[in-house]
């Protein structure tokens, strides 16, 4: 056979075959085909008439959930030339995905007739038999809607060969036929469904509105209900913001005459507070007049609540000191933070150079024989310094004075090391020793010794120590370890040591 003439015919055929008018029935008979060369000097043969209709007749097929369906059919044909038919495949043709979960070929593979061939004047009538023979397989799912299907195509493919060698021979051409058919779900018992929510990314109050993701696998509506209404709302699959905290969704579908009720869905996220900016107004350094010092905070967005601490306290400091200053947000949707520095500046105080001379200048005669009173371990203020410290540290230990507090070591972390605030007199005693300790698991091993300073000496040790401008009669001390990882768990302490 020529190959033009074989690219020839199976153009034609094409041509021929594949127009609108063959995609019209399920019970077709073609005639007129076109001549086909057979080849080595053998006249033109033709396919006289080729009839194939779809079992049932109408090419439509019903089935319930579950169940496979699929197509019998009927071939007969007629050749001048006594060549021999082929059917190679079968496909639907159209969309399928709204019915099926898939789709199997077995036409010429498993229909009966060797490779599927069918020579001239021969009959060849196949029932459906699922997973064996047929024009195709479709499975209907189990959760498939009573009453949807599918409408479309049945593409039927088959080439022809000449009679002379064995087997089938040689090809001479590729026909294609289209029939119309159908698949109906048909009604049954209600069957289960479910429902897939899909993750909710965790939003930022101030992000007022985003769509979830929820669907039943029947296709029915699912009905979502915020379960925190102060926190979110939702209408349809649209949520709206209304604060922070946390929120749950519940997702329901009650289901209809073909599906049970799905299972309820919750799905939970958490709204953040939003960021807001915090900055401490006033003056930094102020002199002691005996009021208290305060400072401001502002905030963007306005209006918000801002929370002034000083060195923990809420209180407005009077006394002369440093103070590390937190200004904090204090608001059910936003959060914001800002630290600063408040000194206040005052006069000198007395300077005593040993403990012996200061016991003499704070107590009175008759107490100076009580050790109960006068020694370093008593508290006669009860304010929970003893004698020694309160020598040490340049308090009264008359006085159980809250503001004295505000000298002791205050710890700040930042992303780059851990700073220890605290004071001391300018005039240190001699006899006095200060020492800086760490440990980071108190409930095992042993303090560490990172710095120390005897009376008015240099500090030593392992630690960075910075000494500020002195500031009514006291010295800001700054004692940091960078080289620590700050994500650390530590402890500090100041420790006062007299001789």
């Amino acid at each position: 056979m020529n190959f033009f003439h074989k690219i020839l015919l199976t153009g034609l055929a094409a041509l021929g075959l594949a127009g609108s008018v063959l995609a019209q029935s399920t019970s077709i008979t073609l005639d007129g085909l076109p001549d086909y060369d057979s080849g080595g000097g053998v006249p033109a043969a033709r396919i006289n008439t080729l009839s194939v209709t779809l079992d049932p007749g109408t090419g439509a097929v019903r089935g319930p959930r579950g169940q496979t369906v699929g197509w019998g059919f009927k071939v007969t044909w007629d050749s001048n030339a006594g060549d021999k038919i082929a059917f190679t495949g079968s496909r639907l043709v159209g969309e399928t995905s709204a019915l099926t979960t898939g789709y199997q070929d077995y036409i010429g593979r498993l229909s009966g007739k060797t490779n599927g061939a069918v020579s001239a004047g021969q009959t060849w009538e196949v029932p459906f038999v699922n997973n064996r023979r047929g024009l195709g397989a479709v499975p209907i799912p189990a959760n498939a809607k009573p009453g949807s299907g599918y409408v479309g195509q049945l593409k039927l493919s088959f080439d022809v060969y000449d009679s002379r060698g064995p087997d089938l021979g040689e090809t001479l051409g590729t026909f294609f036929l289209f029939l119309d058919v159908s698949v109906t779900v048909a009604s049954g018992p209600p069957v289960d469904q479910t429902i897939s929510f899909a993750p909710i990314t965790n939003p930022t109050y101030g992000n007022a509105l985003f769509t979830v993701n929820v669907t039943a696998d029947s296709g029915l509506p699912v009905t979502l209900t915020s379960l925190n209404t102060d926190v979110c709302t939702v209408d349809g699959n649209t949520v709206t913001i209304i604060g922070a905290g946390d929120c749950t969704l519940l997702a329901e579908q009650d289901g209809d005459t073909q599906y049970n009720p799905a299972p309820m869905v919750t799905q939970s996220f958490t709204v953040a507070k939003a960021p807001a900016t915090v900055a401490i107004t006033g003056a930094l350094i102020q002199n002691y007049d005996g009021t208290p010092k305060s400072l401001s905070g502002a905030s963007a967005p306005g209006s918000l609540d801002v929370t002034l601490l000083y060195g923990g306290d809420p209180t407005a400091p009077a006394l002369p000191g440093l103070y590390f200053v937190k200004a904090l947000i204090n608001d059910p949707h936003y959060e914001g933070f800002a630290g600063a520095e408040l000194f206040i500046v005052g006069a000198k105080a007395p300077v005593l150079t040993t403990y012996n001379q200061w016991l003499v200048s704070k107590f009175i005669p008759a107490d100076l024989s009580n050790a109960a009173v006068v020694g370093g371990p008593a508290d006669p203020d009860a304010d929970g310094f003893q004698n020694s410290f309160e020598y040490a540290m340049g308090f009264d230990p008359l006085t159980p004075a809250d503001a004295d507090r505000a000298a002791l070591p205050q710890l700040s972390v930042t992303d780059i090391d851990w700073t220890l605030f605290f004071s001391i007199p300018e005039t240190a005693a001699s006899d006095v020793t200060f020492v800086v300790e760490t440990i980071n698991d108190l409930s095992s091993g042993s303090w560490q010794v990172i710095s120390r300073r005897v009376g008015r000496g240099a500090w030593t040790g392992t630690a960075n120590v910075f000494s500020g401008t002195p500031q009514n009669s006291r010295v800001p001390i700054l004692v940091t370890q960078p080289s620590l990882p700050v994500s650390e768990r530590r402890f500090y302490r100041m420790r006062v040591i007299v001789q």
